[in-house]
C-alpha cells in the first residue's frame, strides 16, 4: 500500500467522507469515570522480603551444574 495523495481541506475531507458514508464529524467524548470502588483491605498484606523459599519440585544434583 502507498499513499497518492493527502487531503488537508476541509471541504474535500467532508466529500470524501460522505461519499463513502463515514460520518464527518468526531464521536462526542464520554465522562471520566472515577477509580473502582474497592473494600478496604483488613489483614496486612505479608513483604515479599519476608516469604519463606520456595522448595523446588525437582531434585538438584550439584554435580551436573558445574
Amino acid at each position: 500500500m502507498r499513499s497518492i495523495a493527502f487531503l488537508t481541506e476541509p471541504a474535500s475531507v467532508n466529500a470524501l467522507l460522505t461519499h463513502l458514508g463515514e460520518p464527518s464529524t468526531p464521536p462526542k467524548l464520554a465522562r471520566a469515570r472515577g477509580p473502582p470502588l474497592r473494600d478496604p483491605v483488613t489483614e496486612q498484606v505479608p513483604r515479599w522480603e519476608d516469604a519463606p523459599a520456595r522448595v523446588p519440585q525437582y531434585r538438584f544434583d550439584q554435580r551436573l551444574s558445574w
